[in-house]
């Protein structure tokens, strides 16, 4: 009998040691998933683009959703300055704009995906700033949208052009809306000029396209997975300068009215526009447009492409303010204001501007900024080889440490000592 009794205490001890032993082996099988995980952070297809004489953006992609930053400098041995994502969230798709260098100088860098440091085989990946400056005489833009083939938004995705050897980049919206200013980049790009669009949303996938630059403002919807030529879209752009009119009073005989077609000269004393430069690129839907002129002066702004207007006057310090009720769309928009100077001309001053998306992109162009010639530089070429990570520090905080969860094996644990105890009481019982 009492040999039958052993059987219980044996099953509970049994049960203790197998219950740590699985608590052991998920806690080690939660690590190898980590690591694991860690190792699909790997950058991938590096490009390097939207190269001026003070700095240029690097992008990549990873096969699960993940956070990285660039390590750089300007030599190989000292990658001393850390250059961070705009976004914060986790994607597929990663940008980097790197500023801050000088003028022609080499740019050494790694990449930070997941806290571990890259790099291209062992080597640094090496780029170089250009030297020539540029006088944007025009502007020009392209914007456009990338959708799946369910119609939704692939929620992140990089733009890449391609003009004489150029590469300029951006990254959509989270609408999959896109806006690249291309006169930031390249001085002149003619109408006839194709432009190669590719557009890669990592794990989503990718699509390509060719344009003549003079329908480069309005790309048709991208769809991914997709090719196309569009080089057989026809625009009807118009590019009319604003015009000045001479007010007559009506008492006048109509044969003495005439028009100027030209735009007058602005004197002393005229209406200014402080707020925003002639092709200037913005990143708020809600502007706040204000200038001078004259004191007591009555004006009237409008702006558009969608036409919101409004009448007011100058305060007596000759200052004037207005916000536009409805939030602007991002695309390009022109804002006029219209006054009468002491001689009774109607004066017209007017700018262009552009609404970057608010998670788009967010270069400026100013007629103070000098950025380069990217067109005679050539992008560096990168090895398609398997980056290698090295444990390196990093320069940002160290990540709180994951475990692996202990539920398991506490679970067991208290099972097999459930059970013992059980044996314990049933035989000390039988005992009795």
């Amino acid at each position: 009998m009492k040999r039958n009794l052993k059987l219980p205490t044996i099953l509970g001890v049994l049960i203790l040691f197998s219950g740590l032993i699985a608590g052991i082996y998920l806690i080690n099988s939660s690590q190898v998933f980590k690591l694991s995980a860690n190792i699909e952070a790997i950058p991938k297809n590096v490009r390097f683009s939207n190269i001026i004489n003070t700095g240029l953006t690097i992008s990549w992609t990873t096969d699960v959703l993940s956070n990285g930053f660039v390590k750089w400098g300007t030599k190989q041995n000292s990658l001393s300055k850390v250059a961070l994502e705009e976004n914060s969230e986790k994607s597929f798709v990663h940008s980097v704009n790197i500023v801050g260098s000088e003028i022609a100088s080499d740019i050494f860098l790694k990449i930070n995906s997941d806290t571990k440091d890259y790099d291209n085989e062992g080597t640094v990946w090496q780029a170089k700033t250009s030297i020539n400056k540029i006088v944007p005489n025009s502007l020009l833009i392209a914007s456009g949208s990338v959708l799946m083939a369910d119609g939704k938004s692939p929620a992140k995705a990089l733009i890449y052009l391609t003009i004489n050897g150029a590469v300029l980049s951006g990254i959509t919206s989270g609408e999959g809306s896109f806006i690249i200013p291309i006169s930031t980049f390249i001085e002149n790009v003619s109408n006839t000029t194709a432009i190669e669009i590719s557009v890669n949303a990592g794990v989503n996938g990718t699509s390509q396209a060719v344009i003549y630059s003079k329908a480069i403002k309005s790309i048709p919807t991208m769809i991914i997975g997709k090719t196309y030529d569009f080089r057989s879209l026809i625009t009807n752009d118009s590019n009319d300068e604003p015009k000045s009119s001479l007010s007559i009073p009506e008492s006048v005989a109509i044969s003495s009215r005439f028009e100027i077609v030209k735009s007058l000269p602005i004197q002393a004393g005229s209406v200014s526009i402080d707020s925003i430069d002639n092709g200037e690129i913005i990143t708020t839907t809600d502007p706040e447009f204000f200038g001078k002129g004259p004191q007591n002066t009555s004006i009237e702004i409008a702006v558009e492409s969608e036409l919101q207007e409004v009448a007011l006057v100058t305060d007596s310090k000759g200052v004037w303010k207005w916000n536009p009720p409805n939030n602007l769309e991002p695309g390009e928009h022109k804002v006029t204001v219209k006054w009468r100077d002491a001689t009774g001309i109607l004066r017209t001053i007017t700018r262009n501007f552009v609404v970057s998306a608010a998670e788009g992109p967010a270069f400026e162009s100013t007629p103070s900024a000098t950025p380069t010639n990217r067109a005679t530089n050539t992008p560096i070429s990168t090895s398609s080889a398997t980056p290698k990570a090295t444990k390196t520090p990093t320069t940002t905080a160290p990540p709180t440490p994951e475990t692996g969860s202990l539920t398991p094996t506490i679970g067991l644990f208290i099972m097999g000592i459930g059970i013992l105890l059980s044996s314990i009481f049933v035989w000390n019982k039988s005992y009795a």
